[in-house]
């Protein structure tokens, strides 16, 4: 046995120790703080600390710390109690959709006595992988996942968490590859109210700018479609546009620019969220157009952008509390089929950026 295998047993071994003379849920001290009381590598503590959160001993909160499991016998019981906790992910607790969506999974985990662990992905899958590791690690009874759509595709962390036996409900947007329950939003209907208003307007020549191609931009896509088919108006592919980046600077501004610096420009554009609906605006402002007279412009997410730029922006408003109150609903019935879905539907707040 070497050196360093002998030490990491006897640091595991004073960690065992030292838990035993702590209470259930008390935080463990930070890494540096136990390098400097055990004399040992940061390195080593981690695969210690890593070890006990798989056998039980220990588990973590996400920017929290480490902490202290109940017995396996009683773990998260108090007073007689079990006290369960659920892990939600979503890609921005400050931003778009989330917040509502937080709020309604963290009221049903509140009038159940169930700890609410919400951990931020930036969309990115990287970070979607780290965090259910870490879940799974600190036995979670539930996750509800909001999927990121950044970087390359990820689904073994979905596979781990089945074979952790611990459910989990997918949030806002399909993922392709998992069968799961999820609460997602109607992304077609979306798209087909959106257009439809702008025709019922009386445009004609209607463009749709979106984020790149994922679930939720193509079903967006297809319902924008499905409208202008519907009333005998050409979908001119010059008029289509899906970004190459997500969260870009200026989103929507340039593909704007280039469609209505032409002679025969579009006057209607459905923009995939309110981010590209902004730099849509402010691309018609660097032409001398009108928002609302010489263009009509619609957005989707109805976030607060919408009430803050010089014309009101109309936009499409998903029921993103309901999301998550169902969502958490659904982890309550641990008996919930693979194949359920519930679709939540759309509606459209008109504002005079459409009129």
């Amino acid at each position: 046995m070497s050196f360093n295998s002998l030490r990491y047993m006897q640091i595991k071994d004073q960690l065992i120790r030292n838990i035993s003379s702590l209470k259930p849920h008390d935080r463990l001290p930070s890494r540096t703080v136990l390098s400097e009381t055990y004399q040992a590598a940061r390195t080593t503590i981690e695969r210690a600390i890593s070890e006990l959160i798989g056998e039980g001993l220990l588990y973590a909160r996400d920017g929290s710390g480490t902490y202290v499991s109940e017995p396996i016998n009683g773990r998260n019981s108090h007073d007689g109690r079990e006290i369960k906790n659920w892990g939600l992910l979503i890609p921005d607790i400050l931003h778009y959709n989330y917040p509502d969506i937080v709020r309604g999974a963290s009221d049903v985990a509140s009038e159940n006595d169930i700890n609410l662990m919400i951990c931020n992905t930036d969309n990115s899958y990287e970070k979607q992988t780290r965090h259910i590791q870490k879940l799974i690690d600190s036995r979670v009874h539930g996750v509800m996942i909001v999927p990121a759509i950044d970087g390359i595709a990820d689904l073994t962390p979905f596979f781990k968490l089945k074979e952790a036996s611990i459910p989990f409900v997918l949030c806002h947007r399909m993922l392709e590859g998992i069968q799961a329950p999820r609460v997602i939003s109607n992304n077609f209907h979306a798209g087909y109210i959106a257009a439809k208003h702008l025709i019922t307007t009386g445009r004609t020549r209607i463009a749709f700018i979106s984020r790149p191609v994922y679930s939720a931009s193509s079903d967006r896509y297809q319902g924008f479609v499905s409208a202008l088919t519907e009333a005998n108006i050409p979908v001119r592919q010059e008029w289509v546009v899906f970004e190459s980046a997500f969260e870009s600077d200026g989103e929507g501004y340039d593909s704007a620019l280039r469609m209505m610096q032409h002679d025969e420009r579009p006057d209607g554009i459905f923009c995939f969220n309110d981010r590209i609906a902004k730099g849509t605006y402010e691309a018609a402002a660097k032409l001398g157009l009108t928002v609302g007279i010489d263009i009509g412009i619609v957005g989707c997410d109805n976030t607060n952008i919408c009430e803050t730029l010089p014309t009101k922006l109309t936009s499409v408003k998903f029921q993103t509390f309901e999301i998550g109150t169902q969502a958490a609903r659904l982890l309550l019935n641990g008996a919930v089929s693979d194949r359920t879905i519930v679709v939540l539907q759309p509606e459209l707040i008109i504002r005079e950026s459409s009129l």
